[in-house]
């Protein structure tokens, strides 16, 4: 018989120490059925914990576009991220958002809410 677990251990792509537990990352794209945000859950999935630039993800969604995306795109991707936010805290996830690398960029990250001790 094959048992997904309910929970998982995840643990930081840079140090390798343990970031938390939650659902697994399968169980949790299946709920996300706006395209949007499945591609930014992707993203910030690969690795679980690695910083992703806000610039990333903007490309994801509206790099296809002849346009460059809409006038205001920064604000409608702000947006995406937290509808995701909000469907993946049942699951033990969560989205946290910084400044930080070169040039002061924005960047998410996807992070377990429950740390382990």
């Amino acid at each position: 018989m094959n048992v997904q677990p309910r929970i998982q251990t995840y643990c930081c792509p840079s140090c390798g120490g343990l970031i938390g537990e939650a659902s697994p990352i399968d169980k949790v794209k299946e709920a996300i059925t706006a395209p949007a945000q499945r591609l930014i859950f992707d993203a910030l999935s690969k690795p679980v914990g690695r910083p992703v630039h806000r610039e990333t993800l903007f490309s994801l969604i509206y790099g296809n576009r002849r346009d460059g995306g809409p006038e205001r795109g920064e604000h409608v991707l702000t947006v995406h991220v937290s509808q995701l936010r909000r469907k993946i805290e049942p699951f033990g996830w969560t989205i946290t958002a910084s400044r930080g690398g070169s040039g002061n960029l924005a960047q998410w990250r996807l992070i377990p809410t429950e740390v382990s001790a």
